[in-house]
């Protein structure tokens, strides 16, 4: 596992989430933890968290924590979420991912967001592809 995480993200960070308000709060051996405030910018036409940006936490989740705990870069090989409840009325969002298992070349996580409330907005299944370096 890489010492200085945040930094390393830090680094290698992009755009798209900077620009959607995730950010990654922690990353362990067990799980990492990502938040998010919802604004204006995160809602669908009727006012509900966008469901893009619920795929987004998740997908962000599970490749932050295998690029930490693995020190190995990774995308996405597959990515499935089901929609539980609605956050219309969230402030905040939280992600949690965790390890099902990991092989030579591919990591399975699960991923649960809840809202402020701690109610389960959605659940998500996470494939990442472990890139040669």
């Amino acid at each position: 596992m890489v010492e200085n995480y945040q930094e390393m993200l830090q680094n290698e960070s992009n755009g798209f989430i900077r620009h959607n308000g995730i950010r990654i709060v922690s990353v362990d051996e067990e799980k990492s933890v990502l938040e998010a405030e919802i604004t204006d910018l995160s809602r669908n036409v009727w006012g509900g968290v966008h469901g893009g940006f619920l795929y987004t936490m998740a997908d962000t989740a599970a490749g932050a924590f295998a690029r930490i705990k693995y020190g190995r870069r990774n995308v996405t090989l597959n990515g499935s979420i089901n929609y539980l409840r609605s956050a219309a009325h969230a402030k905040t969002l939280t992600a949690v991912c965790r390890e099902v298992k990991v092989g030579g070349h591919v990591g399975f996580f699960e991923v649960n967001i809840t809202d402020d409330a701690k109610n389960l907005i959605a659940r998500a299944e996470v494939n990442m592809y472990f890139l040669q370096e």
